[in-house]
């Protein structure tokens, strides 16, 4: 129905038109008492009027049967109000995916699940308990019976809530289990199971990913895919024995969070604009680099997913493939079958390929195939752990990549790293000189050019002072005087730095200006850089 004849159609029954549905509207009382999908199956939702009424938004007259449901669920007396369809249908994923607690109460209880709506009469052919358990596989806001099952759906719930990155599971030597989420980087411990469940709280995770919940002698590796309201997350599960039992990490792969534009990571402009200019090059290998969790693969993700993959024919090898990308052919590496990266890339070149992500460089094998292939009319891109970008032409050449050959075809190198954004409602700068402030904070804020030194103590809308992550970068451009001095083998960072000159825009100079801007803390800078962080 079109808003304007629901509109027409609430006035008509003189009940209350809710345009949209925000927060403000949303009652947690309403969210345990009714199954999530329930509401969703028949387009509802109870919510709190401004004036304090319990009232029902439907998207109209044909749902009125349901409002007794709603009415002996809630325990309240529910009230007709009318909204789109659509809007209800965002609505009810947003009020579930606010309202549910935390893994520890749910499991401690041994709760059974949200009350089912209380049958009511015939004529109004809903069936709640059968409607709850339709479309729901894998869906964490909908309630599960058994306490281990409730704790892990309201624990990846919560992480996915608060942007967690992984979840840890760790055995405790008198049989309970830690749980700890990775936000922006750092692990902060959250609500575990009642004790004695370790071993049902790792058999659950190995059956959700498909692993063989026999085995706790020998590392496994296993996928599963689930989904809050409407978002889909994958899940990376890796469990190894320990001391105590088996460790469990899962990492969490928001798909709702895949695909982001590079102007999104924090890239300065000139970098942006030079980098982007790289990936339209006809061929060539580009490099990014930097440590284990520095956003390598998400930058990477972010140029492909920028490229008309109708017109190219793109291809990746990776290990794991984290992010399914559309149009993109990817293939996962299995080192136990012999499928390596440098197999992968093999056959990947008798594709007929223009694109090729090689998820990372590690042997000379690859090195030297990724060479060839990009010698020979390929574009490539790949991912290598170097400090920073003129590092990455000696690690290349120490692999066995004749310096000629590397002269040739490399195109560009994107360092970077990750740092923590400072809270813009919690962060201050403190002046010079004043108490508390270390030496290195000082200086680094005065090398930036800073009038002070910032600073975030945290506050309630912020996680210790940070609000998610940024990146740092810098970009070495190779070709010219870069390209003669791999050519001529001075390969170290001082020579290959002097001989980019501009072609060089450094890291220290984004850290700097990130500095100045208040987007992160010196103390942050320093963290994710280290003591040379301006050079």
């Amino acid at each position: 129905m079109a808003d304007g004849d629901l509109r027409a159609l609430a006035e008509s029954f003189g009940v209350p038109f809710l345009e949209t549905l925000g927060p403000e509207l949303f009652d947690p009382a309403f969210v345990t008492a009714l199954p999530v999908d329930w509401a969703r199956r028949h387009a509802v939702l109870p919510v709190r009027l401004p004036d304090g009424t319990a009232a029902l938004a439907m998207s109209g007259a044909e749902s009125m049967p349901v409002l007794q449901h709603a009415s002996l669920a809630t325990g309240e007396d529910m009230a007709p109000a009318f909204a789109p369809r659509d809007e209800i249908l965002r609505a009810v994923d947003a009020a579930w995916f606010a309202g549910r607690g935390t893994g520890a109460a749910a499991a401690a209880n041994g709760a059974a699940g949200p009350a089912a709506p209380a049958a009511g009469p015939a004529r109004t052919g809903a069936d709640p308990e059968r409607d709850a358990s339709a479309g729901t596989e894998g869906d964490l806001l909908v309630a599960r019976g058994e306490p281990v099952e409730r704790f892990w759906s309201d624990t990846l719930l919560n992480a996915v809530r608060k942007g967690a990155s992984d979840v840890h599971a760790d055995p405790l030597p008198d049989g309970g289990t830690r749980i700890r989420f990775r936000l922006s980087g750092r692990l902060y411990d959250q609500p575990g199971p009642p004790p004695g469940l370790g071993r049902q709280v790792v058999s659950r995770v190995k059956v959700l990913a498909k692993m063989d919940i026999a085995e706790h002698r020998l590392p496994q590796d296993g996928m599963m895919q689930l989904r809050a309201g409407g978002r889909a997350v994958d899940v990376r599960v890796s469990t190894v024995p320990v001391a105590d039992g088996e460790r469990v990490v899962l990492r969490l792969l928001d798909r709702d969070d895949s695909f982001r534009p590079l102007s999104s990571l924090g890239m300065p402009g000139a970098v942006h604009d030079a980098f982007s200019a790289l990936l339209s090059s006809p061929n060539g290998i580009v490099v990014v680099s930097g440590p284990t969790g520095s956003g390598k693969t998400t930058t990477l993700y972010s140029a492909l997913g920028g490229m008309d993959s109708t017109r190219r024919n793109v291809m990746t090898v990776e290990d794991p493939v984290e992010y399914r990308l559309p149009g993109i052919a990817q293939i996962q590496v299995k080192p136990k079958i012999g499928l390596t990266f440098a197999s992968g890339l093999r056959h990947i070149l008798r594709q007929d390929p223009d694109v090729v992500l090689v998820g990372e460089t590690r042997d000379a094998e690859t090195a030297e195939i990724a060479v060839r292939a990009s010698l020979t009319g390929h574009l490539v891109f790949t991912t290598l752990h170097t400090n920073d970008a003129a590092s990455a032409p000696m690690r290349l050449v120490d692999m066995g990549v004749e310096p000629y050959l590397l002269a040739s075809c490399l195109r560009g190198v994107l360092a970077q790293r990750l740092v923590r954004r400072a809270c813009p409602d919690c962060s201050r700068l403190v002046p010079f000189g004043s108490s508390g402030l270390s030496e290195a904070e000082e200086g680094l804020a005065r090398a930036a050019g800073c009038s002070g030194v910032l600073r975030a103590p945290g506050c309630d809308s912020c996680l210790e002072g940070s609000v998610g992550r940024t990146g740092v970068f810098e970009l070495l451009r190779c070709g010219g005087a870069v390209a003669d001095a791999i050519h001529a083998g001075r390969l170290d960072a001082a020579s290959l730095a002097a001989a980019a000159g501009p072609a060089l825009l450094p890291m220290s100079a984004d850290a700097a200006a990130k500095l100045r801007a208040s987007v992160a803390t010196p103390a942050e800078i320093l963290a994710a850089l280290g003591p040379s962080a301006l050079g």
